[in-house]
């Protein structure tokens, strides 16, 4: 009987010790707690990767936005280079040519024009040093002496061509507002002139600086109605073909 109380008294006590031990203590529970805990440390750590990956994709994107202006930015500075290029190479051909034709042709009056006295001397050497000035790139001399000219020389028959030169002279300056103006007056006062088609032409180049792309397309086609035979005529042709590849 003893040993049996004995017995009892000893897993009762077994008993009382394993009642006391905390849940957080147990075993399974701290197991479970530590995965828990990692699942948690590595989802915190995917989160962030995400958040990394979505920054670096950010910035993969706003590298190829930018190194597309760059090119963007690279082809219009090449092409206002080349067209800088042409202008200059243009206004010396036609100087050249115009000077060619000055020396060999003597000045005659504006077909359709009424006789009138002889323009005064000096008309010529006037127009010739305006000229001058242009060819040497001197545009403020250039639009100064051009100006003066149509004012002293009224009934020139240079007039027209002053006019033409004084808005290339506002062209080659990149002031197209003016440079249309001057081209404009060409056209209307002078209609019979063989400026009329050039003028037009640059009319049209100013119109499309300005992206007046309507007003552009409107005074190259009148060279291809009125004047196809006019050197003017190519030019303008390839300048509408490259409005069209253009969408303009």
């Amino acid at each position: 009987m003893p040993r049996r109380l004995a017995a009892t008294a000893a897993f009762a006590f077994l008993a009382a010790g394993c009642s006391l031990t905390k849940p957080e203590e147990e075993p399974a529970y701290v197991k479970a707690t530590a995965v828990e805990s990692r699942v948690d440390r590595i989802e915190r750590q995917n989160t962030a990767l995400l958040d990394l990956q979505r920054q670096v994709e950010a910035l993969q994107a706003e590298v190829r936005r930018l190194r597309g202006e760059l090119e963007e930015a690279q082809h219009e500075a090449k092409s206002a280079k080349d067209q800088q290029r042409d202008l200059y190479a243009d206004v010396d051909r036609r100087l050249g040519a115009l000077e060619s034709h000055a020396a060999a042709a003597p000045v005659a009056a504006a077909p359709g024009a009424p006789p009138v006295a002889a323009a005064p001397v000096g008309d010529r050497d006037a127009y010739q040093a305006a000229l001058d000035r242009l060819k040497a790139k001197d545009y403020d001399g250039a639009e100064r002496t051009l100006k003066d000219f149509a004012a002293t020389y009224p009934q020139s028959a240079l007039k027209d061509n002053a006019i033409y030169w004084l808005g290339e002279t506002y062209y080659v300056e990149k002031r197209y507002g003016d440079a249309i103006g001057a081209f404009e007056r060409v056209v209307r006062e002078y209609p019979d002139s063989r400026k009329v088609p050039d003028a037009l032409l640059k009319i049209g180049y100013a119109h499309y600086e300005l992206k007046r792309y309507r007003e552009a397309r409107e005074a190259l086609g009148r060279i291809l109605q009125r004047y196809a035979d006019a050197a003017a005529a190519g030019p303008a042709r390839d300048r509408l073909k490259l409005m069209d590849a253009e969408r303009h």
